[in-house]
């Protein structure tokens, strides 16, 4: 097969009948890009990374160390675990800390648990042979036939918002140089399957209308989607009004938007509430970690696209949420249809509908590898969910074959519509 080829119904590695779309998967800015692509006369304000002795990435914005750095890295190897399962020359590769081996934070479906030591160790090489196929764009199709995959979202940039919240001059800069990376060395679509986003910050309004006519009028070709933060983007809706030509924008265009899990956000900040310190995932405890991390940047976001009308007033306009799971959708789901049962307005749009109805028509969500999926069908029906393997992170699926055990409940056409269907309507290809 090669990597132009489009295959729906042959059997495939993945151990499905049909090909695979991927609604999370990641990889990595190599160092300099941000200095390379930025405007020359603000090359004082590019993000700047370069390894640290001990591995870790050391990333200055704009000359400053971060606002918050992690005291603990989530990594599954280090490199002298990795020579005591005999897997050599496997050193840190640039800007991490040790090895991530996808699968190895898993518990249920962690494919290391089946394995005896010798397999442990070809299953780590494998993963480490691969890693320098992973972060281009030819070479990452190859990785993603091997899977079964036809196409995926691959999320390729990293969080500015929090570290440029007082300097938006820098903040547009590097988003700036960052797209321009993004769209040259990846393209925001590649061959029609690997669909790279460019990262637009709705803060200030302008300058968000101005670098998303940037991306849309890029040489190297107009995106399929366009990534947002997760949550308010530093203390804004990004659903109002004075966005309305930001919006009408990717309406007309019919360009969806989608949101990514960050590492750091400002809900964090709210734990001083609680007289805890603010500090990023690595570091967070148990309070935080449940209140703070995932879950209500994910409901803030879709409650607020649905009530604050986005998809009343852009009926075109489709929302991914990657890497955000789903356990919050029933609630938050119960709670605004309530809210319109009980007369509750939408803020600036008439909601035509339930807002249930909103969330399947609108939002595509990706459940944890592990998480219950038949709950959430439940609340909400198959059209809204989507298979996200993660890859090639230590918490992701190494191979979709592993996620066949969270869909024994679900018929042929729902396995389908989950494993293919519904990512591949929200990115324009044929189901």
């Amino acid at each position: 097969m090669t990597t132009t080829e489009h295959p729906q119904t042959a059997a495939t590695s993945s151990g499905f009948p049909f090909m695979l779309t991927d609604a999370d998967e990641h990889s990595t800015p190599r160092f300099g890009v941000y200095e390379q692509y930025i405007d020359p006369d603000k090359r004082h304000l590019a993000i700047t990374m370069k390894p640290g002795p001990d591995g870790r990435p050391i990333i200055l914005y704009g000359g400053k160390q971060a606002r918050l750095r992690p005291k603990n890295y989530q990594v599954t190897f280090s490199d002298e675990q990795l020579a005591d399962l005999g897997v050599q020359g496997a050193g840190s590769t640039e800007g991490q800390a040790g090895a991530v081996v996808p699968g190895s934070l898993l518990n249920r479906l962690n494919p290391l648990k089946s394995l005896d030591a010798e397999g442990r160790r070809e299953f780590v090489k494998k993963y480490r042979e691969l890693q320098p196929l992973l972060d281009n764009p030819e070479d990452r199709l190859t990785v993603m036939d091997s899977q079964g995959i036809e196409a995926a979202m691959n999320y390729a940039a990293i969080p500015t918002e929090f570290e440029f919240e007082d300097d938006l001059e820098a903040l547009y800069a590097n988003q700036r140089a960052e797209n321009r990376y993004l769209a040259t060395e990846w393209g925001y679509v590649h061959r029609n399957r690997l669909f790279t986003p460019p990262v637009i910050s709705t803060v200030d309004a302008r300058a968000a209308i101005a670098e998303l006519d940037a991306v849309m009028n890029d040489s190297h070709g107009t995106p399929k989607v366009v990534q947002l933060a997760a949550g308010p983007s530093i203390h804004r809706s990004p659903f109002r009004p004075e966005l309305e030509p930001f919006w009408t924008r990717l309406n007309e265009a019919r360009i969806n938007v989608c949101t990514h899990l960050s590492d750091v956000t400002f809900y964090g900040r709210q734990g001083r509430e609680w007289d805890e310190e603010e500090v990023m995932l690595g570091d967070m405890d148990a309070l935080q970690w449940v209140l703070y991390y995932g879950d209500r940047p994910a409901y803030e976001m879709v409650a607020a696209a649905v009530l604050q009308g986005l998809f009343a007033r852009f009926p075109n306009i489709r929302l991914l949420l990657s890497e955000q799971g789903t356990v919050w959708l029933p609630y938050i789901v119960r709670k605004m249809d309530h809210a319109f049962m009980m007369g509750r307005r939408g803020t600036w749009g008439e909601l035509q509908m339930r807002p249930s109805e909103y969330v399947r028509r609108h939002v595509l969500v990706a459940p944890y590898p592990e998480e219950n999926v038949d709950r959430v069908i439940e609340a909400v029906g198959v059209e809204p969910i989507v298979f996200g393997s993660d890859f090639p992170h230590g918490e992701g699926l190494p191979d979709p074959s592993l996620y066949r055990s969270q869909l024994k409940n679900c018929s042929d056409q729902e396995i389908r519509a989950i494993m293919r269907g519904n990512l591949a309507g929200f990115l324009g290809l044929p189901d």
